[in-house]
């Protein structure tokens, strides 16, 4: 083989090299050289390599920011304030009193007696002589007064009343429990002034239905 042909081998050699790099490790000298880049590219000479190298537009990638969010939990303690029973045992004399005098007890925070302008009903009794809140603002117990007898947890002149809901109730103090499941207890109507009086279950009302006195916070 002649020299002229061993330089056509080399030339042809050299053009293949020459493609291989220019195509597949994207080599360039100029912006024209990556043509092959779909979206276009640049010929970028990096600081780290010798060469020169296409730097396609699709695969540039932006700088990403990120954004943290900070979540703030706030806890609110809801503080429940416990029932507390009505309680007036420093007036057990005044009840006696009244009681022994026979004279209605009024008080203003209870409405008028039907018919009248005497505010005298049996919660008046209990409202003066403890001076407690309206009757809207009382709750019964969680026993009644029989349960606090069998118990023997409930004091003489303890504020005891009724519950019921469609129901005239009768508010007074518990005087004792009695031998046949019955109470002995004080209290005032609109008719009659404060008086002892005995209850059973066949009493209207009933002794099963009072219950000590609880105030609403």
């Amino acid at each position: 083989m002649g020299r002229l042909g061993i330089l056509l081998i080399i030339l042809a050699i050299s053009n293949q090299v020459q493609c291989w790099l220019f195509d597949d490790l994207h080599l360039c000298s100029r912006d024209e050289d990556c043509g092959y880049c779909s979206s276009g590219g640049r010929c970028i000479h990096h600081h780290h390599e010798l060469a020169k190298r296409c730097e396609c537009t699709e695969n540039h990638t932006p700088p990403t920011t990120r954004t943290s969010t900070v979540t703030t939990t706030t806890t609110t303690t809801t503080t429940t304030q416990p029932l507390l029973p009505l309680d007036c045992s420093n007036q057990k004399i005044s009840v006696i009193e009244s009681i022994a005098e026979h004279l209605h007890v009024e008080d203003k925070r209870v409405g008028a007696c039907p018919g009248t302008n005497k505010h005298q009903t049996s919660e008046a009794l209990v409202i003066n002589k403890c001076n407690a809140t309206a009757r809207s603002f009382w709750t019964r117990g969680p026993k009644t007064v029989k349960e606090l007898c069998s118990e023997g947890t409930i004091t003489a002149y303890t504020p005891i009343s009724t519950f019921y809901s469609n129901e005239i109730n009768t508010a007074g103090f518990f005087i004792k429990c009695l031998e046949d499941k019955g109470l002995e207890i004080a209290f005032q109507t609109c008719q009659e002034a404060p008086m002892i009086t005995l209850l059973n279950d066949t009493t209207s009302p009933r002794a099963s239905d009072f219950y000590q006195i609880y105030i609403l916070p």
